[in-house]
């Protein structure tokens, strides 16, 4: 059975916007003026115009003209006008998207003042002292490997890594497998090769290179998560606590940025502390929640 004209009308997009609009618009003229008079105000003053004209300025890189600043001032009444005639019909009740901003911009606001807080020296010093791991220059090594797969190989991988060693010692050649990185690395930190090769690597390679007379030296087998390996260090430098000086500018960022963080969750708990709240049990909510 065809459906009637009005049913047709009434799935038409439009028709619903339409339909929206008048709803918003008697419940305007049902609540629209009840806000109280002094919502009526709207003050630009002094510290609002300095306000635009200095964001117009960061934007445009000049002052505004007086027929760009009143364009400002107008487009600023405008926004006034919508939010508190929004209010008033209270379109901001149950708004996740009004409420997760307005609690964002609050954030901000708390956080202005402790992110331009410099550091004493005592405390910078403290600071450094006690994250002086985030600052160490790391040790660098170039190394090349040849590569045995426990994949392709089996059992037979250290042993064949083993018998490839002897044959590079000696001078030789060998034929081995591919591997998903380079066979010669260069890196500029020394945990690269935990990430590449696995634990086990990395510790072994280091141990390795930190010994007198370990460069250019083929050695091994070492074991990686994918098999076993013959590996030459061909150069290596230790790493070493950088002073603080050397890293002033990042520590002063680091520190800032913990201050700004502690000062929040500071500034939350007492906020918090001011409320009392009753959540529902999860159970309540039956299936739409995981056991």
């Amino acid at each position: 059975m065809n459906a009637s004209p009005w049913r047709r009308l009434w799935r038409e997009p439009l028709t619903r916007f339409f339909a929206a609009g008048a709803g918003l618009f008697l419940l305007y003229a049902l609540v629209g003026d009840r806000a109280p008079t002094d919502d009526r105000h709207i003050v630009i003053d002094r510290y609002e115009l300095e306000t635009l004209a200095a964001l117009w300025q960061a934007q445009w890189r000049r002052p505004p003209t007086r027929d760009e600043l009143t364009r400002l001032v107008v487009d600023r009444v405008r926004e006034e006008v919508l939010y508190r005639e929004a209010l008033a019909l209270d379109l901001d009740e149950n708004d996740v998207l009004v409420r997760r901003r307005l609690a964002e911009k609050l954030e901000m606001a708390l956080n202005d003042v402790a992110a331009t807080a410099e550091p004493s020296a005592d405390d910078l010093r403290r600071y450094f002292e006690s994250h002086a791991d985030r600052y160490g220059e790391p040790a660098r090594l170039t190394l090349t490997h040849r590569f045995f797969s426990r994949d392709r190989r089996g059992e037979a991988a250290e042993a064949d890594a083993r018998r490839a060693l002897e044959a590079l010692v000696a001078g030789g050649t060998v034929d081995d497998d591919s591997f998903h990185a380079a066979k010669t690395l260069e890196l500029q930190n020394s945990d690269r090769l935990e990430r590449i090769f696995g634990t086990a690597f990395h510790a072994g390679v280091l141990e390795h290179a930190a010994r007198p007379g370990s460069r250019h030296v083929w050695f091994g087998p070492v074991l990686s998560a994918y098999g076993a390996h013959a590996v030459r260090v061909d150069a290596y430098r230790e790493g070493r606590r950088r002073t603080l000086d050397e890293v002033r500018e990042t520590v002063v960022e680091d520190w800032r940025r913990d201050h700004v963080a502690a000062r929040e969750a500071e500034r939350y708990a007492e906020m918090r502390a001011r409320y009392e709240v009753d959540v529902a049990p999860f159970d309540s909510i039956g299936d739409l929640v995981q056991p």
